[in-house]
């Protein structure tokens, strides 16, 4: 197996999605409309970055593209949580949204920046949402499931890339010190990464599909990867419902 074969498994993926997308209606289980039409547009995220980060690998700039991987594998995490947890990580996704807004509204005032008309400040929550840890920090919601590790690390290596850090810099220092314009050993990890999350993120849509019509990108884009790619299990503990009970 080799990059190219992680070029393969994302291109069968994004045909998948283009193709759905374009019929327009979409089949939808009734228990899962509402989450379904949350979390649509974070799958649309996923695809569309999965492409330029493709775009990026083309160009020779696949090291440049770590914030985008970062960002799919995280929109792919919050969106399986979302199929999850259900009515809970809406009403959480939404607390923490208003919050977003209403310290932007802060910020923007006291920074004297032009509103739009008309605009209001969020009412602030009575009580914090008991999963708003779950959202905010992700190291937290990886270890709501199993499997998840291996996603935190490959998070946290990412974020060496997102972020102005000392180990960022040095990909573009050699071993003895001569500048560079190319990223030194580099690897096509990002490649592969992406096309798990694509994978991962494809099995949690067609959870919510009627007829579940992914299965035959998905099964086509493991064959490129060379097996089955499962997603994190998310642990009984970690339901909502159990830790209301328990409170």
């Amino acid at each position: 197996m080799n990059s190219e074969d992680a070029v393969r498994a994302t291109n069968v993926l994004l045909e998948a999605f283009d193709g759905l997308a374009q019929m327009g209606g979409i089949a939808v289980t009734a228990e899962h409309e509402s989450a379904f039409q949350a979390v649509f547009g974070w799958w649309a995220w996923i695809n569309r970055s999965g492409k330029l980060v493709l775009i990026a690998h083309d160009a020779e700039l696949g090291h440049e593209s770590a914030p985008n991987v970062r960002s799919i594998l995280e929109h792919t995490l919050v969106m399986q949580w979302v199929a999850d947890a259900g009515y809970d990580a809406l009403e959480t996704l939404t607390a923490l949204d208003d919050d977003r807004r209403r310290k932007l509204f802060d910020d923007a005032v006291l920074a004297s920046w032009p509103l739009p008309e008309g605009l209001t400040r969020p009412e602030a929550e009575a009580t914090k949402h008991r999963l708003r840890r779950k959202i905010e920090n992700f190291a937290e919601l990886c270890r709501d499931y199993e499997g998840a590790g291996q996603i935190y690390v490959a998070y946290r290596l990412l974020s060496t890339y997102v972020h102005p850090t000392a180990k960022g810099a040095e990909a573009f220092v050699r071993a003895d010190w001569d500048l560079t314009a190319y990223p030194v050993n580099e690897s096509d990890t990002y490649l592969f990464q992406t096309a798990i999350c694509l994978i991962q993120a494809a099995r949690t849509i067609n959870t919510f599909l009627r007829n579940q019509d992914l299965t035959r990108a998905i099964e086509a884009a493991q064959e490129h990867l060379g097996g089955t790619v499962p997603r994190p299990t998310w642990k009984q503990s970690a339901n909502p419902k159990d830790e209301a009970s328990a409170e």
